[in-house]
C-alpha cells in the first residue's frame, strides 16, 4: 500500500486467525503505527515456565518463524526436548519445541526477576527483529474456563489443548477479569489509536476473555474511533478449530448472524467475504466485503486495501 492513510491502528488478537491478521498488518503498514493487543486468558503455567500461546503465535508470525503446516510453534522445530520430558514421565500434552523451549525458560527466569509484561514483550519483539508493539493485554494470565454440559468446570488449556476441545461447552467463565492488571501501554495505545479492528479471532475464546476486562471494556466502550471487527467465518463456517460448535452451543443464531449478534454492541462496522454480506441483510453494523482468507501475500494486501476502505467510510 503506497500511502496509507491510517497513522495508528490497534487490533486486538489471539489465535492463529489473529496472527495472520496481525501479519497482514504488518507487512502492509508502516510498522511504527501498529500495536497488536494479544490475549491472555490462555495463559498458564507448565513445568514451572511461564506459557504465553497466543503472544508467541502473533510473534512468531511477525518474525515469520511459525511453522506454516500447524499455524503455532517454530517452524524446523525439534523434540529433543519433549523426548526427555516424556522419558522423565512430566506431563507431555502441551507440545514444547526445542527453540520455542528457549524463549519459554528466558521469559520464566525474567518473570522471577521481576520484569513486568511491558518490559518483557518490548525486549523479546525487540531481540526477534520486530518493530511494533505487541502487548500481552494483563500483567498475568487472565483465568479462562469452560462451563461443560455435565456442569464441570475445566481450565482452558486442559480443554483445548489436551481433550483437544471435544467435551461440549454450556458457558465460558473468566473468572475475576479485573483483579488483572493491564499491561503498561495498553490505555496509551487504545488512547492514540485512529482505528480499532478485531482479528478474525474467535470471539468467545480469544476476544471474548480481553472485552470481559471491566476497565479495557469501559475504554472501548468510550472510544470516539471507527470500531471494525473482521469475521473469522467463510462460507458460514470455521476454517478450522471448535469455533462452530461453541456457535451452536452458546449462540441463538446460526453462521455469519451468530458473528454479528456478538459483535453488534462493540463495533461499529464488519468485514467478512464479500459473497456473505447479502446474508446479513438487517444487521445494525456496517456492512464491509474483502478477503479474511489470509494465507497468501496477495489477500493479506487486498485484506489491508479493505481495512483502509473499511475506515475511509466511517
Amino acid at each position: 500500500m503506497d500511502s496509507p492513510l491510517l497513522s495508528n491502528i490497534v487490533m486486538m488478537c489471539g489465535g492463529v486467525g489473529g496472527a495472520r491478521a496481525a501479519l497482514a498488518l504488518y507487512e502492509n503498514l508502516p510498522h511504527h503505527s501498529l500495536t497488536f493487543l494479544v490475549n491472555t486468558g490462555d495463559d498458564f503455567t507448565h513445568l514451572g515456565l511461564e506459557i504465553w500461546p497466543d503472544w508467541d503465535t502473533v510473534v512468531y508470525h511477525l518474525a515469520e518463524l511459525q511453522d506454516p503446516n500447524r499455524g503455532w510453534g517454530r517452524a524446523d522445530e525439534g523434540t529433543r526436548a519433549m523426548e526427555e520430558f516424556e522419558r522423565f514421565g512430566a506431563a507431555d500434552w502441551f507440545h514444547l519445541g526445542d527453540r520455542d523451549l528457549a524463549l519459554h525458560v528466558y521469559r520464566s527466569w525474567a518473570v522471577r526477576q521481576g520484569w513486568n509484561r511491558q518490559r518483557l514483550a518490548e525486549r523479546l519483539t525487540e531481540k526477534l527483529g520486530l518493530r511494533c508493539r505487541v502487548l500481552p493485554l494483563t500483567e498475568s494470565g487472565m483465568d479462562t474456563r469452560l462451563l461443560l454440559q455435565d456442569g464441570v468446570e475445566m481450565e482452558f488449556q486442559d480443554w483445548f489443548v489436551k481433550e483437544q476441545g471435544v467435551p461440549e461447552v454450556q458457558a465460558v467463565l473468566n473468572h475475576r477479569p479485573e483483579e488483572n492488571k493491564l499491561t503498561g501501554g495498553v490505555i496509551e495505545s487504545l488512547s492514540a489509536a485512529d482505528f480499532l479492528v478485531m482479528a478474525p479471532s474467535n470471539p468467545y475464546l480469544s476476544l471474548g476473555p480481553m472485552l470481559s476486562h471491566p476497565e479495557l471494556a469501559c475504554v472501548i466502550q468510550e472510544l470516539g474511533i471507527p470500531k471494525l471487527a473482521v469475521s473469522p467465518l467463510i462460507g458460514g463456517k470455521a476454517v478450522k478449530g471448535p469455533l462452530d460448535r461453541l456457535i451452536g452451543s452458546l449462540s441463538a443464531h446460526s453462521g455469519q448472524s451468530a458473528i454479528a449478534q456478538y459483535w453488534s454492541s462493540w463495533v461499529d462496522g464488519l468485514l467478512l467475504p464479500s459473497d456473505e454480506i447479502s446474508d446479513l441483510e438487517g444487521v445494525d453494523l456496517k456492512l464491509f466485503g474483502g478477503p479474511t482468507m489470509l494465507k497468501s501475500k496477495p489477500d493479506r494486501q487486498a485484506f489491508c486495501a479493505a481495512l483502509q476502505r473499511a475506515w475511509e467510510s466511517f
